[in-house]
């Protein structure tokens, strides 16, 4: 009976072996397929480009509109250009479009992946793995280049934070050019309207300049016209004077009309009055007067 029993199980133990290496045989074959299904249609190699790769290593995910395509292969440093050279290797069937660009997206734990995102694109639209399979024709060492962008985490969890705030920082540093520039037009015109007022102040001073002058002639013309009524004055009171002595030599004459002998034996008190009465009479006595 123990006999029996070893061989039962022997039995059952050599079917569970050879079931084993089957399934094994089965998953051998169905992995070289799947390998060769993906080598032959759906692979796709290129590398990527970036100034930082920061968070990135070999192995990281590499995401096309969110979804999981392939990993991250080796990296390098390129001397010739100062950039990281990242080998992104696409291995699910995906039909990616040529126009995409690879982001370095960094997450708010810490941890960081590939995302490739599809820009614009002018033309014939083209698939990712056709562009590349006609670009290496074949070089494995030549590997097809895309220039890669660093994300920031803002940009990571809202796409287009990084490309607005980029808009706003070109904006703000073109406002900042034209306001500058509108500093120093301003600041021109300043100068100018400061030298203008000093032209201005200049002229001004000049003809304040031309007043007090002006003042001044009047002043001494005023003083030349008190010398002159103070000239005039004096000459009124010598034509008096003068007048008055004209009077007296009149008088004198008509004196010596009715008595000569008066220039030698000179004049008595009577023809004395009468040469005082002449200035107003201007006539003299008709009395013949001897002395």
């Amino acid at each position: 009976m123990n006999r029996k029993f070893v061989r039962s199980v022997r039995a059952l133990y050599e079917a569970m072996l050879v079931l084993v290496v089957i399934a094994s045989a089965a998953l051998l074959i169905g992995a070289l397929y799947y390998a060769l299904k993906v080598g032959s249609r759906g692979g796709v190699r290129f590398d990527a480009a970036f100034n930082e790769v920061g968070g990135i290593k070999e192995g990281s995910s590499v995401l096309f509109k969110g979804m999981p395509v392939g990993a991250v292969g080796k990296m390098r440093y390129d001397a010739a250009t100062d950039k990281i050279l990242v080998r992104i290797e696409i291995t699910k069937q995906v039909d990616v479009p040529a126009n995409i660009k690879p982001y370095v997206e960094k997450s708010l734990m810490g941890q960081s992946n590939i995302a490739l995102r599809t820009e614009q694109q002018t033309g014939m639209k083209e698939l990712l793995a056709d562009v590349v399979r006609r670009l290496q024709g074949g070089d494995k060492d030549g590997l097809y280049r895309v220039d890669g962008v660093e994300l920031s985490r803002l940009d990571a969890i809202k796409p287009g934070l990084d490309a607005k705030g980029d808009a706003a920082i070109d904006d703000a540093t073109k406002t900042m050019h034209r306001t500058a520039e509108l500093a120093e037009q301003s600041n021109a015109a300043l100068t100018k309207a400061s030298q203008d007022l000093e032209k201005v102040a200049a002229t001004l001073d000049q003809a304040g300049q031309a007043v007090i002058r002006s003042e001044t002639t009047l002043n001494q013309a005023g003083q030349a016209i008190i010398r002159s009524e103070s000239h005039i004055k004096k000459l009124g009171s010598a034509s008096e004077k003068l007048g008055s002595a004209s009077d007296n030599v009149n008088g004198f004459i008509q004196v010596l009309k009715v008595k000569p002998s008066a220039l030698v034996w000179g004049l008595s008190d009577q023809q004395r009055t009468m040469m005082n009465q002449a200035p107003a009479t201007r006539r003299p006595s008709a009395t013949p007067v001897r002395k």
